[in-house]
């Protein structure tokens, strides 16, 4: 059984290495810039009809990420890769990413999820633009409702002692899980 377990563990993290990040949709930086443009445009209105509290925190927060991402998970392991732009509410910067996502735990499910990462410590933010590792355990529900759905987890709760929040917004699929994560995100220049 132990042996099972190392060579799953073997074969994706040769799956997460050789995936890699997701591209960011379009052939030049305009089409890549208007891509995540409408990515924010879709995801704002659904995040504050899920979750109407998170218009006030946006709008008190030192910025705020929102990604896309594909996630597939079979029973103890599952891989994800999206993109996505952090924004810096005093300056109005924007700094465009890529994220993979490794998960070891128990499950099963495939879905695309709109994360909206909500900032109050400048340090976590900072952090988070410049390619932090974060690595979290936790339990998530989710599943598509009607056009959009919702998801709930340890990271949907508000902000805490974290110096951040997790909102999940479903486009797709259907899944539960209790795993532990590691999530990189890595800031990328448009092309």
């Amino acid at each position: 059984m132990r042996s099972s377990v190392l060579i799953g563990c073997a074969l994706c993290f040769q799956i997460v290495g050789l995936s890699g990040c997701a591209d960011i949709p379009g052939k030049t930086a305009a089409q890549q810039a208007q891509t995540i443009d409408k990515l924010v445009e879709r995801t704002l209105p659904d995040l504050y009809k899920e979750y109407p509290q998170t218009k006030q925190e946006i709008a008190n927060s030192v910025g705020y990420a929102i990604m896309e991402n594909d996630l597939v998970k079979v029973p103890i392991f599952g891989e994800g890769s999206g993109y996505g732009v952090a924004i810096d509410n005093k300056s109005g910067k924007k700094t465009y990413i890529t994220m993979m996502r490794f998960d070891i735990g128990g499950g099963d499910g495939g879905r695309i999820v709109r994360p909206v990462v909500i900032f109050q410590s400048e340090k976590k933010f900072k952090d988070f633009t410049e390619g932090a590792w974060s690595v979290g355990a936790g339990a998530e529900a989710a599943a598509k409702v009607g056009a959009t759905g919702a998801a709930g987890g340890a990271g949907s709760d508000g902000v805490g002692d974290k110096g951040y929040a997790i909102y999940m917004i479903t486009d797709s699929g259907v899944a539960a899980t209790a795993t532990v994560d590691v999530i990189h995100v890595s800031p990328v220049k448009l092309k």
